[in-house]
């Protein structure tokens, strides 16, 4: 069996295709990269976003926002405090999703955001020690973990 023979310029221009897939193949490759994760480049985008970390968003608008910066942060966090920061990351998720009709839905949302109140704790007193920035405190549940919810019995009388 004969293979056709090809001009010169076909199998340059053939060469070149091949190695601009590489090329592009290679580049894609080092975007999927995850972020080096260390305490210098956390401690960085702690100092730098401190104000958005610490303001409570009060409209659904803003949520998106603080859902991607919580998720870079997330990529760079150290091993030592990934979990905490995640743990309150999760919360931004969880109140992205809120139906505000549905009484469960809010639930939900509250029921995350305390569960991640002693993980923000530990984001604040971890960003002091290492960090040497006061982000405190993280504001994820309206008026803070202080609040403790307490029991009242009240006794009707008989009759």
């Amino acid at each position: 069996m004969r293979i056709p023979h090809r001009p010169k310029s076909m199998r340059v221009r053939s060469g070149a295709v091949v190695a601009a897939g590489l090329v592009v193949t290679v580049g894609l490759a080092s975007c999927g990269e995850a972020a080096t994760r260390s305490t210098e480049r956390f401690c960085g985008e702690l100092t730098t976003h401190a104000t958005e970390i610490q303001t409570v968003p009060t409209e659904v608008d803003a949520i998106p926002a603080l859902i991607t910066l919580y998720s870079k942060m997330a990529e760079v966090a150290p091993l030592e405090i990934q979990a905490d920061w995640e743990k309150v990351y999760s919360v931004l998720k969880t109140a992205n999703t809120i139906n505000t009709a549905d009484p469960a839905s809010v639930q939900k949302a509250a029921d995350t955001a305390y569960a991640a109140d002693q993980a923000a704790r530990n984001v604040v007193t971890w960003a002091k020690d290492n960090c040497g920035v006061d982000i405190g405190p993280v504001a994820i549940v309206p008026g803070g973990a202080d609040v403790v919810a307490t029991t009242t019995t009240i006794v009707v009388p008989a009759g």
